[in-house]
């Protein structure tokens, strides 16, 4: 998917050094001002002059009040606020149409996306299922009205995405704040408290497809206590979700409202179509959607904020890892390279890869013979020999 912002603009970094370099320069005046204002007034004190007699104790402290507030001013202006790198999250899911079969979803395990997504729209729309002929037949109307599939596959697509999300959540939950999290990379030490199904703000609770694929009175999230999540939607079609921490800040995922069909000859739609046989008259749309995630933090200076900021920017890299199409392709030459020798079997130095599939070939025309044989009763020195 092609990016709609450059990641390596720099304008919002500019924007925010102009107003910090403005309050910088002020506050170094002022200061600089109530210092000198301060330092006369204690060498009157120490040095009385009668020309400067009237300076006296009261003017001192007005002084430093002004400047402590001053400081303040400065430190709420400075750190107040701060933000994280934004996250840009590409996610494809191929929707299988075929001929003369219930609408499904295409799997490629290694994009493990896929996996919980098939899982979740096959308990979602089950064979023979009113909502799945419904489902079939709202389709069928819409390839009549020539309506492109985005179109009619955007409730539904984003209903699945937000289920996803909820599975990541779910996981990072576990990850980081329930009791096993000692065990593991992403331990934060916030107050937690669990979530029901029932506890998620209506547009969640009520997500087809978490109802269809879990359990509500066996679900449980992890959540932390002081943060609260809200979903908006807009008149686009675009939703939102801010995750919000009542003093430190939050955390907003949001969903582009434009999805993106990918091309017969794009690598999304060749990576899925490797290992999927299509009949001639069954489709596979291929439907992209970007997500943008970043985290806001508040009073960044106090230490007591630390543990939500830990929490706040391993849930973007988590996102990131579990979701994002191009964080696949980037790890999946890694993967393949450390699966090889387990997959293909060990390869000595001296042989070939040809040499080693034609011995995988030799063990695999061995076993049919096998299979043969017994499935036959014939015997290995009677008459399979003589035929």
């Amino acid at each position: 998917m092609r990016r709609r912002r450059s990641p390596y603009s720099q304008i919002e970094t500019i924007r925010r050094s102009r107003g910090e370099l403005m309050a910088l320069v002020l506050v170094t005046v002022a200061l600089g001002m109530l210092l000198n204002l301060m330092a006369s007034v204690l060498y009157q004190v120490l040095c009385p002059q009668p020309e400067l007699s009237n300076v006296r104790w009261p003017v001192v402290v007005a002084a430093v009040l002004l400047a402590l507030a001053l400081v303040v001013v400065a430190v709420r202006f400075l750190y107040y606020r701060a933000e994280s790198q934004r996250a840009f999250i590409d996610i494809w899911l191929p929707y299988h149409w075929p001929a003369s079969a219930r609408p499904g979803m295409a799997q490629r395990r290694s994009y493990q996306v896929t996996i919980h997504a098939q899982r979740a729209f096959a308990r979602r729309y089950p064979k023979n299922a009113p909502q799945t002929r419904a489902f079939a037949t709202a389709w069928r109307k819409a390839l009549a009205q020539d309506t492109p599939f985005q179109h009619f596959i955007a409730p539904v697509n984003a209903q699945l995405i937000q289920y996803l999300l909820l599975c990541v959540l779910h996981r990072y939950g576990d990850d980081s704040l329930s009791p096993e999290a000692v065990y593991g990379w992403w331990k934060v030490d916030l107050p937690a408290r669990q979530l029901t199904m029932d506890d998620l703000p209506p547009p969640l609770r009520d997500n087809p497809f978490l109802r269809a694929d879990q359990r509500p009175e066996e679900w449980r999230l992890w959540w932390p206590q002081q943060v609260e999540i809200r979903s908006e939607t807009d008149d686009k079609g675009g939703w939102s979700w801010r995750l919000v921490h009542d003093r430190f800040g939050q955390v907003e995922v949001q969903a582009y409202p434009q999805l993106l069909v990918a091309g017969k000859d794009s690598q999304p739609m060749r990576v899925f179509l490797q290992r999927l046989k299509l009949h001639r008259d069954s489709r596979l749309y291929v439907v992209g959607t970007r997500l943008e995630a970043v985290a806001r933090f508040r009073w960044a200076f106090l230490s007591a904020s630390e543990p939500f900021h830990d929490w706040a920017s391993g849930l973007l890299s988590y996102l990131e890892e579990a979701l994002d199409w191009g964080r696949f392709l980037a790890t999946r030459p890694n993967r393949l390279i450390t699966d090889l020798d387990w997959k293909m079997g060990w390869v000595p130095v001296e042989t070939s890869v040809w040499e080693k599939l034609e011995e995988i070939e030799a063990r695999l025309e061995e076993l049919e013979a096998g299979a043969v044989r017994k499935t036959l009763g014939l015997e290995e020195d009677g008459c399979w020999s003589a035929l």
